[in-house]
């Protein structure tokens, strides 16, 4: 895992796509218990044509050690979380999300998971909690709604697409209360 204000990430991720067969996603929706979003930050899946101690590939890459995990599962399984496959208490990234400088491993992870993607059956009744809220909406209520009704894990899941709903009704409140149009992106 690298992050985007590392001072060394240009040189890190040269390093790491110039690795045989590399696999990759950019996660800036992750949440923290808190429900605050984490800083964007990548994930890489390498598979190597040697095996090589943390240590040497740690040097070879420019990543320090303690940002390198070895697979401890499954090859198959580290593809998933590049998504957060079928894990719903995280933000599910999209497939066409995911990178990689080989096609084979590409079509690899392709084929591991786009039969099976959930949806987001709890999101549209999350959805229509914010709409039907007569003022200003926090995303700490639509958590506590969510968690109340035991759907928490669509919050995080679909945390990016609740934030936009929520920002489009504050936008619309805001229009009716001031009689003006308000655009909802200019919303915090």
């Amino acid at each position: 895992m690298i992050y985007e204000d590392d001072e060394n990430f240009d040189r890190q991720m040269l390093n790491l796509l110039e690795q045989k067969e590399v696999i990759y996603i950019r996660h800036d929706q992750d949440v923290t218990e808190e429900g605050e979003l984490k800083k964007p930050h990548y994930h890489f899946v390498i598979k190597l044509k040697t095996a090589c101690t943390i240590s040497a590939l740690s040097k070879r890459v420019g990543v320090a050690e303690n940002m390198i995990e070895p697979i401890k599962k499954s090859f198959n399984g580290s593809l998933k979380y590049l998504i957060h496959f079928k894990d719903d208490n995280k933000y599910q990234y999209d497939v066409e999300d995911v990178k990689s400088n080989s096609e084979k491993l590409l079509k690899r992870f392709r084929e591991l998971v786009t039969d099976e993607i959930p949806g987001g059956d709890h999101a549209m009744s999350i959805q229509e909690y914010i709409h039907s809220q007569p003022d200003y909406v926090k995303m700490s209520q639509v958590g506590k709604f969510a968690n109340q009704n035991g759907i928490w894990n669509y919050f995080i899941r679909y945390y990016s697409y609740l934030r936009d709903v929520v920002k489009e009704h504050n936008a619309d409140i805001c229009s009716k209360r001031y009689h003006t149009e308000v655009d909802w992106n200019s919303i915090y």
